[in-house]
């Protein structure tokens, strides 16, 4: 079927000023996203930006399955931060809550138990006196620039009945259990190469590098399913990435879910405002400060750049779990760092964060900053990942280097499903997505590296 007419690429239009669209990320997580701390001002640690919040008293609601419900008083108390909340008010939040929340089915039900317990509440069309018109402080209301195509009306975006019927179909056929020996295969296949390297330290420095940086590619690959995972297994393994990384899951958690709800939503998303490092928009559609002496060379020096992708997720990591006085993570952090250089040669210790930097960097952002980039969201969930994710078609050794971030749109659809379960998904939502209009996107990785390299290129020379 053709793809529908709403979902055409965004075209460039001069952006609002940014407290007109409720900018999120301010300057200094600009600078460093995505290796930035979360564009969130309510997260505890490292973040940088602020939004402005005026007294109301409004309440904020979220819609459910179709349900109102009142989370004035829970949004501070929301392990994802009271700021989702606020961005998401007057809003469906149905698609977004199953794709990031334990509900039962994925493995666990805390989240879904909480929420029966939030009251309910009528929409908000409570709050409106006689003759006012309905306008959300949410994300429902329009941020968009005058003119451009993707402008929704101002009310909230209703779930996807037909995806809400896919997510049962999975959930009855159990694709969100955890497969023992899998886990089992995976976790070994990381901690054998930190294994190898350890053990060549002292005698091979080259292959030694190259093996931890391999094994530290694959440990935040594994710790980012363990993150997102529901059930017993992923709880207890979530420090998993403190201690091969030294990545702390409290900061990290917020940044990507982030990521997750609002994908290449401009000002919500820190991993596509990536100046002055990276340009990836016209800085005249963004209104954000240009820098014509670094942008003109960044297609040559963009890719090397990633090489300090670990090193600065390290920094804030430790700078968030020091914020937060976080007894547990700073432990696990300190274990890591007293192996990581009391262990392994310096040179070993530093060339294996940078080589793991460069092969997750390189590949974690590709499949989304060179595709749609919008500057608004209204709540429609299921088609903002369409809009905004291409998957890599890889095989063999390239598959497993990937990591699952060549499956990105299933893991977008459904975040807490197990990796190695989504390339037996993908023909199953291929089908779904044709059926309903939806493009699935999809390249080779050559294609998708290259489209990122000349995208760059492209802006350089603007």
């Amino acid at each position: 079927r053709p793809v529908r007419n709403d979902r055409a690429r965004h075209v460039a239009a001069p952006a609002p000023e940014t407290s007109a669209r409720g900018d999120v990320a301010g300057p200094r997580a600009a600078f460093l996203s995505p290796f930035a701390p979360p564009a969130v001002a309510d997260v505890d640690g490292d973040g940088a930006g602020a939004v402005e919040r005026k007294p109301t008293k409004k309440k904020l609601r979220l819609r459910i399955d179709g349900e109102w419900y009142d989370c004035t008083g829970w949004a501070k108390a929301h392990p994802g931060g009271s700021l989702f909340i606020t961005l998401m008010d007057g809003c469906d939040a149905t698609d977004v809550f199953y794709a990031l929340h334990s509900y039962g089915p994925n493995g666990d039900d805390t989240a879904a138990r909480r929420l029966a317990m939030l009251p309910k509440c009528a929409g908000p069309e409570e709050d409106l006196t006689e003759g006012e018109e309905a306008v959300f402080s949410g994300v429902g209301r329009s941020a968009s620039p005058p003119g451009a195509p993707h402008t929704f009306d101002v009310s909230p975006g209703e779930a996807d009945s037909a995806f809400a019927d896919l997510r049962k179909t999975f959930e009855r056929e159990g694709w969100f259990a955890r497969d023992p020996l899998k886990e089992a295969a995976v976790l070994a296949t990381t901690l054998g190469l930190y294994g190898l390297g350890w053990f060549l330290a002292g005698t091979h420095p080259i292959l030694a590098t190259l093996s931890l940086g391999l094994g530290m590619q694959q440990a935040g690959w594994l710790a980012h399913d363990y993150i997102h995972g529901r059930g017993p297994w992923c709880a207890a393994m979530r420090g998993f990435g403190a201690l091969t990384n030294g990545f702390s899951a409290e900061w990290w958690q917020h940044k990507h879910n982030m990521h997750h709800s609002f994908t290449n939503i401009d000002g919500r998303d820190g991993d596509i405002k990536l100046e002055p490092l990276y340009f990836l928009q016209d800085p005249e559609v963004t209104g954000r400060p240009d820098n014509p002496a670094m942008r003109k060379w960044q297609h040559w020096y963009g890719y090397p750049l990633y090489a300090f992708t670990y090193a600065l997720w390290r920094r804030h990591s430790v700078a968030s779990a020091w914020a937060r006085k976080d007894k547990t993570e700073l432990a696990l952090l300190a274990v890591h760092y007293t192996w990581l250089f009391t262990a392994l040669p310096l040179g070993v210790a530093l060339g294996s964060i940078l080589v793991g930097g460069f092969l997750v960097g390189s590949l974690v952002t590709a499949t989304h900053q060179t595709e749609e980039i919008m500057f608004e969201q209204n709540g429609q969930f299921v088609d903002i990942q369409f809009r905004s994710t291409r998957e890599a078609d890889v095989k063999g050794l390239e598959r497993w280097l990937w990591g699952g971030m060549d499956t990105q749109l299933v893991h977008h659809l459904f975040p807490t499903m197990p990796r190695y379960r989504h390339h037996d998904a993908r023909p199953v939502i291929q089908k779904w997505a044709e059926e309903r209009g939806y493009d699935f996107r999809i390249s080779t990785s050559g294609e998708i590296l290259g489209k990122n390299f000349n995208h760059l290129k492209e802006l350089a020379h603007i």
